[in-house]
């Protein structure tokens, strides 16, 4: 995470929810969490220093006042955009001169490390906090997959955005 963080001039922990909320639009306090890994204050810690930048606000959930959701600013899906910018950047770095044939066999591989990483349902959420989700359609997520199997009754498109419901 170390060069996203260098590029992105924030911590890893703001990066993944810079992230995740520009990918989850409307992302609750509790999910935000999930994703995350880390404690509610932690959680809070983060948004308020988002909010005190201009990246994000807060906003009540109609049909129920108590929870309350993350929703970026337009500076906040610009900073977005650049954290996972910088993230295709560093992969492109360490592949720059590959074909299509060797991507194809580090796909496989990929998907399954990701897969065999997946050790309980929301273990999901923290490796895909830095995912580029354009880049992961929901039908081919290992992780999504790998997740799903393990909860057969979790709602399709558990870690996929929203958008791609």
């Amino acid at each position: 995470m170390s060069a996203v963080e260098t590029v992105a001039g924030r911590s890893g922990a703001l990066a993944a929810t810079l992230a995740m909320t520009a990918q989850y639009e409307g992302l609750t306090m509790g999910t935000l969490q999930r994703f995350l890994g880390v404690s509610r204050p932690a959680t809070i810690r983060l948004v308020n220093l988002l909010e005190n930048d201009g990246l994000a606000e807060r906003r009540n959930l109609d049909d129920d006042r108590r929870t309350t959701s993350v929703v970026l600013t337009d500076a906040g899906h610009r900073e977005a955009r650049h954290i996972l910018a910088a993230r295709r950047a560093v992969l492109q770095q360490l592949l720059p001169e590959s074909s299509k044939q060797e991507r194809a066999v580090l796909d496989s591989l990929l998907e399954r490390m990701l897969t065999a990483m997946i050790t309980h349902p929301s273990r999901g959420y923290e490796v895909c906090r830095l995912c580029d989700i354009s880049s992961c359609p929901p039908s081919r997520c290992p992780v999504e997959s790998a997740v799903l199997e393990m909860e057969p009754d979790a709602p399709d498109g558990l870690l996929n955005s929203p958008k791609d419901r």
